[in-house]
């Protein structure tokens, strides 16, 4: 029976997982929370934004280690294929697997940045932290192929 590469829209889900997190945040926030948390957002946004600053730095820094830990990750586990395993099909089932590993790297930090945002951080740090959080998914996901070549 012939290897299958792993799902397109397992692809893609992992691509808009971060700005996901930030739209099922929004609208579960205005849906839930009471109508007085607004003031409380307004209270502690100016501690909370300079920290969705630095959350925001720290995930374009995890963009560019989870691109770096992904080749050195996908080298590792391609050396340990033994050589009747060693298809291309086997070949992408793995680079694809260490994508979905280290596509966490730079997601994580968004996350934190979403959570400042629930609690009154503006929305221009998180925006910043959530698109360079999506260029490094991004970059990630263009290597797939070529790493498993």
């Amino acid at each position: 029976m012939p290897e299958k590469r792993p799902s397109t829209l397992l692809l893609w889900l992992t691509i808009v997982a971060a700005p996901g997190a930030l739209a099922l945040e929004t609208g579960l926030r205005l849906l839930l929370f009471p109508a007085e948390f607004p003031l409380v957002r307004a209270f502690l946004r100016p501690t909370l934004t300079p920290i969705a600053w630095g959350i925001a730095i720290v995930a374009g820094l995890g963009a560019i280690a989870g691109v770096v830990l992904q080749g050195r990750l996908v080298a590792k586990q391609l050396g340990k294929l033994p050589d009747s395993a060693n298809t291309l099909q086997r070949r992408y089932q793995v680079a694809f697997g260490v994508f979905l590993l280290t596509t966490a790297v730079p997601q994580i930090p968004s996350i934190f940045a979403t959570f400042c945002f629930t609690f009154g951080a503006s929305i221009v740090p998180v925006a910043a932290s959530i698109g360079l959080t999506s260029l490094g998914v991004i970059a990630q996901a263009l290597r797939v192929p070529k790493l498993a070549a």
